[in-house]
């Protein structure tokens, strides 16, 4: 999507960015990763302006961009950032017409997914599908799926599902599905009901490999909860003092935690990187930064 982000007062223009969830991961992830990982991106773009600055972005990040189509009709989408004076942030949006809610028609879209070792996917992505391709999608997961490693960003927007119970089915579904999850604890609230005792995340690891990494908030410790763990939290854990702007705070933790989960680190280290990442990103307007800020974070 565009972003538009940093609007000023007194001169109301905005910063035009591409950013989304799943592109800010992928961004921060190939920039941490760099040559130890090739990188590609799914997605439909339109044919616009907009859209081709996003994909010449993406080509500028060295991600790979074989797999975009682009729909003739559509356009991309477009969103815009308002921060209060503690950084939460607020989101409108123009995406009715997004070329990405075409994903998934395509049988080339899945042939992407068929050549990944690790496919990452959000639960955004899962909610602005039609039922036909989200149903495509969510077989694919149960039988093709089961080959891969599936990172899982739950990421639920409750305004993109038709009802609660609908959106609450369908990503139990993909949670089951998943190697690694990465909910919000806000999530969890909103999918489950408010509860103290997360440890029922358990359920959903099918083996000891497999587990949920809940995030809490820039100032709370990110929790692990695994089949063989009960519960890890971040040792050392220091708490963000100025929050600019929490765009993009969690998709930046995921990149930090999963590249160094990649490279070998202890889950504890993991959630170190993921954790430091997302602060140095809090502190910055809009989901992505240059990458200039973040060169220490290269596992080489």
């Amino acid at each position: 999507m565009i972003e538009l982000s940093d609007l000023s007062g007194e001169v109301g223009v905005p910063f035009f960015n591409a950013a989304g969830d799943t592109l800010n991961t992928a961004v921060y992830l190939k920039r941490i990763l760099g040559k130890y990982a090739d990188i590609f991106y799914l997605t439909v773009l339109g044919k616009d302006p907009l859209s081709v600055r996003i994909q010449d972005f993406i080509v500028s990040e060295d991600i790979n961009t074989d797999f975009i189509r682009h729909h003739p009709d559509k356009n991309c989408g477009i969103y815009m950032i308002e921060n209060d004076s503690d950084g939460e942030r607020t989101f409108h949006y123009w995406r009715e017409n997004s070329a990405a809610r075409t994903l998934f028609e395509s049988d080339n879209d899945f042939k992407c997914l068929g050549e990944a070792d690790i496919i990452y996917l959000s639960g955004i992505t899962i909610a602005i599908l039609g039922k036909r391709q989200r149903d495509r999608l969510m077989k694919w997961l149960g039988t093709e799926g089961q080959k891969k490693t599936i990172l899982f960003d739950i990421n639920f927007r409750k305004n993109l599902w038709s009802n609660l119970d609908e959106a609450r089915h369908t990503l139990k579904a993909a949670m089951k599905e998943a190697t690694l999850c990465f909910p919000s604890k806000e999530d969890l609230n909103a999918i489950f009901g408010s509860m103290e005792n997360i440890e029922f995340l358990q359920e959903y690891c099918k083996t000891p490999n497999e587990f949920f990494v809940v995030k809490k908030g820039g100032n709370q410790s990110p929790q692990i909860i695994s089949g063989k763990e009960n519960s890890l939290r971040l040792k050392g854990f220091k708490k963000i003092d100025k929050v600019s702007d929490s765009t993009g705070a969690g998709d930046s933790f995921n990149a930090g935690f999963i590249g160094a989960y990649l490279m070998g680190k202890k889950l504890s280290k993991s959630l170190q990187y993921g954790h430091k990442l997302a602060s140095k990103i809090l502190k910055h307007k809009g989901a992505i930064c240059s990458a200039e800020e973040i060169v220490e974070f290269n596992f080489e």
